[in-house]
């Protein structure tokens, strides 16, 4: 995965809003290769020659016990998609994300689904980020009813 780089944030933006977002990077590549090398994502990660640290250890962590409802949420919402149709990218940030509007709900569903759409446009193709959009609206409708998105 490419780093954040300088332009992608306001110059004044607070770290933990970067730290933020490479985790988010971070552990988006490390489900890829999981799901694309059929690998166990803790195995994978734990073989990684530097150890996973701070925001992306968190998110690491709290996937490995809340993949299987994380996924049944993803299920559930993406009609007519099961996940081994959906590109792997696409599912690695779609598992981010319902993760956090599941667990980390310091974090506005907002931001999430905000950073979600990014990681979209970014690292996969034009039709992703609305289908994400989609999906993620979806599901802050039944986590977070009271923490709309728009």
């Amino acid at each position: 995965m490419a780093s954040i780089s300088k332009g992608e944030l306001p110059e004044d933006t607070p770290e933990y809003i970067i730290n933020r977002r490479h985790g988010r990077e971070t552990v988006l590549g490390l489900i890829y290769e999981a799901e694309s090398k059929s690998k166990d994502l803790l195995a994978l990660a734990k073989d990684m020659p530097v150890q996973l640290d701070g925001y992306a250890k968190e998110l690491l962590d709290a996937l490995a016990s809340e993949l299987s409802a994380i996924d049944s949420l993803i299920e559930e919402t993406s009609h007519k998609w099961d996940l081994d149709r959906m590109p792997l990218v696409d599912l690695a940030i779609l598992r981010i994300a319902v993760l956090e509007l599941k667990l980390f709900t310091s974090i506005p569903s907002a931001v999430v689904v905000s950073e979600a759409v990014e990681l979209a446009t970014k690292y996969s193709t034009e039709s992703s980020s609305p289908f994400i959009n989609g999906v993620l609206a979806g599901i802050c409708g039944s986590l977070r009813p009271d923490d709309p998105v728009s």
